[in-house]
């Protein structure tokens, strides 16, 4: 049991120091994903007017 208890607090303290790391990556991978459908959503409008 005691052995357990000092894994998860290894798992803890590993999310405390990279956890806002994947959070950052997702969040970056969200903007990425909102300017490219925007700047698609943009041509596709140029392309539908000319």
């Amino acid at each position: 049991m005691e052995e357990r208890q000092i894994k998860q607090k290894a798992v803890e303290e590993y999310m405390e120091e990279h956890g806002s790391r994947i959070g950052t990556w997702f969040s970056l991978g969200v903007v990425a994903a909102v300017i490219l459908a925007t700047y698609l959503l943009m041509f596709s409008v140029y392309l539908a007017r000319v």
